[in-house]
């Protein structure tokens, strides 16, 4: 019988380090999964697995279950599993800390209620979080309710099962204090997308360690270096942000790549493979040129030195599980293969990230591995590890223009998932406005529900790999379609303004659009 851990005011969320054997009648958890195949098998939780435990020094067996075997969580890549499994365990633990300390299964609508005024507003505590914060602890908590609905869990012991989840449906739920409610386009989660100028500002002084000063009202542009600021692996760092804004793959797409697969400075594609991808779905991503001698720069100089030091130091000597590839070539249906030192052929299009991360092979004489993200130490750097690294960046632009006087306002939240969003928003505009020199179409002509410009939306649902096109022209119709009309044809650039242009434009506007430097920056 699967039981609830007792209420604790903490909960702490550890991962599994490696591929777990734990055999049947080992673990009443583990037990309560599907059977395996064979009987008497052990049974296996995958590398990277989160696991709750409570300050109390107590397993909840049934979010042990949930993170093992709910199939909704474990289609999760691995840094969306550890970040739903800290949004529950933060629930958990509020939970605790009530007067009268409840499980999860315990909670009703109230206390979601109590506790998204204690997550969210800031008008009365201080640590709250933001709206895309926010967004992501719903959707962690629905998603565990209604499991639980499903698998008829009861509450307490022998008792009744949940039957209402206590995390209500709808936009109240998302909705946050402080937002305006009668906007046409509220931001639900902060800083989703950013202009240009304002991305290259972040990434100057958050990345690489310039100082700032006030270019205007709300505005800010890069300047000198902060001689104070001592930042590491800025190469490295700003290649893959970059990457990201420039080609709209997620963190952990763009984090696993191999070096064999990045393409050469003079093509401007290449194929995701589906192992990689979320939903498992290959597609073609693209690259502009400047991109590729940018991220090509960081393999010549800062990968290379590492790779350098991790041999001098014999870091790869204790490396565990190394896989010795000898050769990487390209089939005749263009799939790429890698040939093992025992000569077995392996696919890299369904390679999983986790043994992507074993590869080695010699280069240039030297081993190293094949992983193209290095940490300082020359080994591969795992994708979760980029959430840190944006995070201080994050810090360290508001650091340094709370230094030049400026104020809360004015700060700034960049995600992985910003840049992938920014630089859909861009491709949407840059694509609308190449229809409309196409087929002549300007003002006069309506835009009507949007089906004119389809094959925009089908184009950049393909380079994002959204499941359904509509999801793609939900998001973006809207906004496209207001900077059609609003500025586009009325703006004194006319048709002759740039994407960058174009989209600060929309930073005037729409308070989901941020733009700290202003047009031209």
């Amino acid at each position: 019988m699967l039981s609830a851990a007792a209420p604790a005011k903490q909960w702490t969320v550890l991962t599994t380090a490696g591929r777990e054997a734990w055999p049947v009648g080992y673990s009443a958890v583990l037990d309560g999964c599907d059977p395996p195949t064979d009987p008497g098998n052990a049974r296996v939780v995958v590398k990277g697995t989160p696991i709750l435990l409570s300050s109390n020094g107590e397993l909840d067996e049934w979010l042990v279950l949930y993170c093992t075997s709910c199939p909704d969580f474990i289609s999760l890549d691995v840094s969306s599993r550890r970040a739903y499994a800290l949004e529950i365990a933060m629930w958990c633990g509020f939970l605790g800390k009530l007067p009268e300390p409840l499980t999860w299964l315990e909670a009703t609508e109230e206390d979601f209620i109590d506790y998204k005024i204690r997550r969210t507003d800031n008008f009365r505590f201080e640590d709250t979080v933001a709206s895309s914060t926010w967004n992501k602890a719903v959707f962690a908590l629905r998603g565990l309710y209604d499991w639980a609905i499903r698998r008829q869990i009861p509450i307490t012991g022998h008792g009744p099962a949940v039957e209402v989840n206590p995390v209500p449906c709808g936009r109240g739920a998302l909705r946050v204090p402080g937002a305006r409610p009668d906007a046409a386009f509220v931001r639900q989660q902060r800083d989703r997308w950013v202009v240009p100028g304002t991305y290259r500002l972040w990434r100057d002084v958050g990345l690489q360690g310039r100082a700032v000063e006030r270019a205007g009202a709300g505005h800010w542009r890069a300047v000198g270096w902060n001689d104070s600021c001592r930042v590491r692996n800025s190469m490295r760092n700003s290649a893959f942000t970059d990457f990201l804004y420039s080609t709209g793959l997620r963190v952990q797409e763009a984090g696993s790549l191999l070096l064999a697969e990045l393409p050469i400075e003079s093509v401007l594609e290449a194929k995701l493979p589906a192992a990689i991808a979320k939903y498992r779905k290959s597609r073609v991503w693209y690259s502009a040129p400047a991109v590729t001698r940018t991220i090509l720069s960081y393999v010549k100089i800062t990968r290379a030195a590492a790779v350098r030091r991790a041999i001098r130091e014999g870091r790869y000597d204790s490396v565990d599980d190394i896989i010795w590839i000898t050769e990487v070539r390209r089939t005749r249906r263009g799939a790429l293969e890698a040939i093992r030192d025992d000569g077995t052929t392996m696919s890299l299009n369904t390679m999983e990230p986790e043994m992507r991360r074993r590869l080695f092979w010699v280069r240039d004489g030297r081993p190293e591995p094949m992983a193209l993200w290095l940490s300082e130490s020359g080994t591969p750097f795992h994708p979760e590890s980029w959430i840190g690294v944006f995070e201080d960046a994050n810090d360290r632009l508001f650091a340094e223009i709370e230094c030049a006087g400026g104020t809360a306002s004015d700060q700034l939240t960049v995600t992985p998932h910003s840049l992938r969003f920014s630089f859909a928003l861009a491709l949407a505009v840059r694509l609308h406005q190449r229809l409309d020199r196409i087929h002549g179409w300007d003002a006069n002509v309506p835009y009507g529900d949007g089906t004119r410009y389809d094959e925009v939306f089908r184009t950049i649902k393909d380079i994002l790999g959204h499941k359904s096109v509509d999801t793609t022209r939900e998001t973006y119709m809207p906004r496209v379609q207001r900077l059609r009309f609003d500025e586009l044809f009325g703006s004194p650039y006319g048709r002759m303004a740039t994407t960058g242009d174009l989209v600060a434009e929309l930073a005037k506007d729409l308070v989901e659009v941020r733009d700290l430097t202003g047009r031209n920056a």
